[in-house]
């Protein structure tokens, strides 16, 4: 292998990571020559097939690395696809020149066992708090040896399996405009989270939204579009499969923006909620649009607060640390630059702050203006209008 070839950078899992679930996410990327092509990503262990990676946007890397060809990669492996000493090997080519490299980690398959009893005893008890989403009944049966759940009421069906219950009927699927996607959404949860989590260590608390997770808790119901490895019910947040007043305490993180109707969502979110229970919702305000797969509303403090206004009581509406003003500051100005012309972009970057702070008139016509791409227009846009006819 050509070492100069290429570089590359995981950013999960760490080097010499145990794996304590029954996947990994694999995520980082790989830059060659400007003008190369990278091309047939994937991954195997031992003698066995290559696996095909998904592949990634990385503007950030390109930014970095103006001068070179980029691929990003995320995707997660299960498992069960696996022995738990194999060594991982990620390869591609490059102008059809195959090329590698070994990625160092291991997968504990005593936890990731564990993992596989704890959600089956999770489901148990998510299916005692069940009801279908649309004529709100709560009596099912089983059928098809337990394949699916029908309603008692409308007789409708829905999927059941050994890791989640599946709700996202095509109803549903209208319903919320519910579009697939290869993007793979995975946060941590932050230190506010944390507390509420270890506060309802012997309750429940939905995760509305909650995306892949890389700790599995046993006091958190998983939902999401998504079935993800640590999903447990698959469904919009328009209509919840769930009946009223059941969790403890319901997160919603950096979904809302990204839902048809927030204020249906809102509605949900408050029903399935105890009298008393906690609520941690946070939204984006000065964010770029991002489609996971789409992005739909931003939010004031104010008009987070009104989306719940009446039935609760507001004790805490404020900045947390990682949406502080400076991350804004700095995804606008790496997507501006990302979206201009090399020359543009390098005397854009040699601009001072105090060169931006002119009424937005004096720029105008300035090349970091007129030459910046549709799509970083659309994505960090001022403002955007609409003109349309009634039929």
């Amino acid at each position: 292998m050509e070492e100069k070839a290429f570089q590359y950078w995981i950013d999960t899992p760490s080097h010499n990571q145990i794996i304590n679930l029954p996947f990994v996410l694999i995520s980082g990327w790989i830059i060659c020559a400007k003008g190369s092509v990278i091309d047939d990503l994937g991954i195997c262990y031992a003698n066995q097939p290559l696996q095909p990676l998904k592949s990634a946007s990385r503007p950030d890397v390109q930014l970095a690395y103006p001068e070179h060809s980029v691929l990003g990669f995320s995707d997660f492996l299960l498992f069960t696809d696996f022995s738990t000493r194999a060594k991982f090997s990620i390869e591609f080519t490059i102008d059809r020149n195959k090329y590698g490299f070994i990625v160092h980690f291991e997968f504990d398959s005593e936890i990731g066992k564990k993992f596989l009893r704890d959600k089956q005893e999770k489901l148990k008890i998510i299916r005692n708090i069940l009801r279908y989403p649309i004529c709100r009944n709560e009596e099912f049966s089983n059928i098809d040896r337990e394949t699916q759940l029908k309603c008692l009421s409308c007789q409708s069906k829905f999927n059941l399996n050994t890791s989640s219950f599946n709700f996202l009927t095509q109803e549903l699927v209208v319903h919320g405009i519910v579009k697939s996607t290869a993007n793979i959404s995975a946060n941590k949860y932050d230190s506010v989270a944390v507390n509420i989590i270890e506060q309802f260590k012997n309750g429940l608390i939905l995760d509305n939204g909650c995306g892949l997770r890389d700790v599995y808790h046993d006091n958190i119901v998983n939902f999401e579009i998504v079935d993800y490895p640590t999903t447990d019910v698959i469904g919009i947040g328009e209509k919840l499969p769930f009946k009223s007043e059941v969790f403890d305490a319901v997160f919603s993180l950096a979904v809302l923006e990204h839902v048809r109707n927030p204020f249906e969502c809102a509605q949900e979110i408050t029903r399935v909620l105890k009298p008393g229970g906690t609520l941690y919702a946070a939204v984006p305000f000065l964010q770029p649009f991002h489609g996971y797969p789409d992005h739909y509303y931003n939010m004031t403090s104010s008009g987070l607060k009104n989306l719940f206004s009446g039935e609760f009581e507001i004790i805490e509406c404020s900045v947390p640390q990682a949406g502080l003003p400076v991350w804004c500051l700095t995804w606008f100005l790496n997507s501006y630059i990302r979206g201009l012309p090399e020359t543009a972009a390098n005397n854009f970057k040699n601009m001072k702050v105090a060169d931006l702070l002119d009424h937005p008139h004096k720029y105008l016509e300035q090349d970091f203006v007129t030459q910046l791409n549709l799509e970083v227009n659309e994505e960090l846009a001022c403002v955007n209008c609409l003109i349309a006819r009634k039929l």
